[in-house]
């Protein structure tokens, strides 16, 4: 009688210690909160994100902020993720949130990527390849580099450059605009053949609308590749342990991203649903980033959300 009651209190030991990794969410990780720069990145995997989740039936809240605000979010608990960290170009917004432990870098979600000024096809072909070119062409170029909304890590380097006079830009002027004040600028000067110097990055569908040449001579300022990574708040992922699995797995490819944002850009489909398309037609990947989630009470994570794109 005593080895059969030892049995079952083991067995149901085993069953507590078990039942820990398919836990519902607290009530606190139901909801998850989401900052969005208004990059044409950050609505791709920021839409795959919430579409995951809401997949697993979480509630997802998404808040348009700047870079800046974004860390300032997370470090007063006011946002749960930030998807957009770009570096090494964003290092100085995050770094003195790292370095303080107010906010936790928990996974790089892209790699291999491109981020630095770039010209036109037929611009490099006439000789402006390099960082120390763009001087020279001072007069063609009308002293102006062109970049997106003030206040951007990209801009901050430019104007850094021209404020020390690197490559002998100190006479240049940035056009701080927004990414598609910018890119328009670009889509005018292409067809006249006229030169032009803009930041750019992959991915972005510009990759494939314009034949662009990306600057050498600029590692210093924005770094040799760029790579995207993902922060959270501090203890995010210990107190919603189902949502940290996720993201710590949630990484994504260029020429996915490229293919989403372009479908975006020239459709009138919403990028929730271009997301969730390409989610159905990319089970491999679904798979591969559900592998250990659970829904937020606590079920079978991939079933649920096969279900939910099949809506």
């Amino acid at each position: 009688m005593k080895k059969k009651l030892l049995a079952t209190m083991v067995f149901l030991g085993m069953g507590l210690r078990v039942l820990p990794a398919h836990a519902a969410e607290t009530e606190a990780c139901q909801t998850v909160r989401i900052g969005d720069v208004g990059w044409s990145d950050a609505t791709v995997t920021n839409g795959i994100t919430m579409n995951l989740l809401t997949g697993l039936g979480y509630k997802t809240r998404e808040t348009m902020v700047t870079l800046a605000v974004a860390y300032l979010s997370l470090e007063n608990h006011q946002l749960d993720i930030f998807m957009s960290d770009w570096e090494p170009s964003g290092a100085s917004y995050v770094d003195p949130y790292l370095k303080r432990g107010k906010v936790e870098r928990i996974t790089k979600n892209l790699t291999g990527a491109h981020y630095t000024l770039a010209v036109p096809d037929y611009v490099a072909a006439q000789g402006l390849k390099d960082f120390k070119d763009i001087a020279g062409w001072a007069a063609k170029l009308n002293s102006t580099i062109y970049g997106i909304e003030s206040g951007n890590d990209g801009n901050k380097i430019i104007l850094d450059m021209i404020k020390a006079n690197d490559f002998g830009l100190g006479k240049f002027h940035l056009n701080e605009s927004s990414e598609q004040g910018m890119l328009s600028q670009v889509s005018r000067a292409i067809p006249a053949q006229k030169p032009i110097v803009f930041l750019a990055w992959e991915p972005h569908p510009m990759n494939m609308n314009f034949h662009l040449t990306y600057l050498t001579g600029g590692e210093k300022q924005f770094g040799s590749s760029a790579e995207v990574n993902t922060v959270v708040s501090r203890g995010y992922v210990e107190k919603c342990p189902n949502v940290g699995h996720l993201l710590k797995q949630l990484t994504f490819t260029i020429s996915a991203e490229n293919e989403m944002m372009k479908t975006i850009s020239e459709s009138r489909t919403k990028p929730a649903q271009v997301t969730k398309d390409w989610m159905k037609a990319h089970p491999e990947a679904v798979e591969k980033w559900l592998d250990g989630v659970t829904t937020v009470d606590g079920k079978p994570g991939l079933a649920a959300v096969k279900t939910y794109l099949d809506q």
